[in-house]
């Protein structure tokens, strides 16, 4: 696969448009029979191979016009013998003639190299052959050109995510390219007396500084949109989900739904590996009797296996409520695999909310369970009582118990023993805090007594937590 389509290909990843590696070599076998030039056609070839749906051929057909909007030919070598470099007219830089040829291309962000629509692209070298300032005083815009594209590869450009590192990616460049050097000459030229020379150097300087940062700023406009939300989503991984802020619930929405289906489309492998089970000769010999003995056909071994049961009992007090709300809504999102759940809430008495899920769905349920169970004093007694007349009889072997809370019962009894007896009857009993363990036992926290009862209690506070401890869950199953 050539630069230009490897880096189209990043650029869909990040815009929501999963390319897998079979489709990349599809694109590839696409772009070697009909190249660039007719971009229409590329275009329509490319769509049929890389976007699946009509959200995906969106994105699509937006980042192909972002990529490609610069009249810009991937496969043009640097010594080709056209006479023009195509360039985008708004990233062209006005070098000073001097002794350069009038059609020599100016240096700019889609120069030279074969880079397509302003991606870093090509196979360049570590470096200019010759050094700047010889380029510089001779004017060679061409090779200028292979400079910067082989500069700004060095210093990963690619990777530029958002607006405040366009001055550290220009300065990287420049010295890459030898700025050092050319300053240098510019001030021995001034203490010589070289004013001219001096003047001239720092003019043609100045212009290939502007030409760096149309470089620039064209890299971050191809792929700042998708990286910058990607880059985003990483850190929202990793907040506290007590300090997630309104506006950013959307963005946690769907960044669970697609950890939850990443979970689930694992979980589904793994299962569908584990379902074939082993060989079953007798069978296997039986049924290939009539081909003579060919094993034409063959027969597993399976052992029928139950999905798990799940029982989540959430905390809906105070913060605490911010961290459950991702609980469910990441406990429903797994329904492929965890069609069993049945979720209580509770802050004093304890109800079942599962039939809101039902009904409404989770993203609507979860406010809801959190208005009617929330906002009264915590009392984890009481909360054992309720939760044992409920549901105790339906636990067995199956049942993986999840409690989610910061297990501070305001003094009261947290009736441990009962938790006790739930561990007693079910297959596992999880308890996620979302405080950290140095602080169990401070205050009205009843940890040190409900721990004890528990096959795992974990710190959990952020989605990425989160989302190991459900994938743990899900592997043990």
């Amino acid at each position: 696969m050539d630069k230009p389509l490897a880096d189209f290909v990043e650029m869909l990843r990040y815009s929501d448009v999963p390319v897998s590696i079979s489709e990349s070599v599809d694109a590839a076998e696409t772009v070697r029979i009909f190249g660039y030039e007719d971009r229409g056609l590329l275009k329509t070839a490319l769509a049929q191979v890389m976007a699946k749906s009509m959200e995906e051929h969106e994105s699509f057909d937006r980042c192909f016009d972002e990529f490609f909007s610069y009249n810009i030919n991937p496969n043009l070598a640097p010594d080709s013998e056209e006479e023009d470099v195509p360039s985008s007219e708004d990233s062209q830089s006005d070098l000073p003639e001097g002794e350069a040829n009038d059609n020599e291309a100016a240096p700019g962000p889609a120069s030279g190299g074969g880079e397509g629509g302003g991606g870093l692209s090509g196979e360049q070298s570590s470096g200019p052959a010759t050094s700047l300032l010889d380029l510089l005083e001779q004017n060679d815009r061409t090779e200028l050109a292979m400079a910067m594209t082989a500069a700004a590869n060095a210093a990963n450009l690619r990777n530029i995510v958002l607006m405040t590192q366009r001055g550290l990616y220009t300065r990287r460049i420049m010295e890459g390219m030898g700025l050092d050097q050319v300053n240098k000459e510019i001030s021995r030229r001034n203490k010589e007396g070289d004013t001219e020379g001096a003047d001239r150097l720092n003019e043609r300087l100045e212009l290939l500084f502007d030409s760096v940062r149309d470089m620039v700023e064209r890299q971050l406009a191809l792929t700042s949109n998708g990286k910058a939300k990607q880059f985003r989503q990483d850190i929202l991984k990793n907040v506290r989900l007590s300090n997630i802020e309104q506006r950013d619930f959307k963005h946690m929405r769907d960044l669970v739904r697609r950890m939850a289906k990443r979970l689930t489309d694992m979980n589904s492998r793994v299962r569908k590996v584990k379902n074939r089970g082993h060989l079953d000769i007798r069978k296997t010999m039986r049924r290939n009797v009539a081909y003579d003995g060919i094993l034409f056909e063959t027969h597993w071994k399976q052992k029928h296996k139950d999905r798990p049961k799940v029982i989540a009992v959430c905390d809906v007090s105070g913060s605490v409520a911010a961290v459950a709300r991702f609980l469910l809504l990441f406990l429903y999102s797994l329904n492929e695999v965890l069609p069993k759940v049945r979720s209580f809430a509770f802050s004093g008495t304890l109800g079942e909310v599962t039939d809101l899920f039902d009904r409404y769905g989770p993203e609507e349920a979860v406010p809801m369970a959190i208005d009617e169970y929330g906002g009264r004093s915590t009392d984890y007694g009481q909360a054992m009582v309720d939760l044992k007349e409920l549901v105790f009889d339906e636990i067995d072997n199956r049942t993986t118990v999840i409690f989610l809370g910061d297990g501070r019962s305001n003094g009261s009894d947290p009736r441990a023993d009962i938790l006790k007896e739930i561990k007693q009857r079910a297959k596992r009993v999880i308890w996620l805090n979302p405080e950290r363990k140095s602080i169990w036992g401070s205050g009205d926290s009843e940890m040190p007594r409900l721990a004890p009862y528990c096959t795992t209690a974990e710190t959990c506070n952020s989605l990425k937590k989160l989302e190991l401890i459900i994938r743990d869950l899900l592997k043990s199953s």
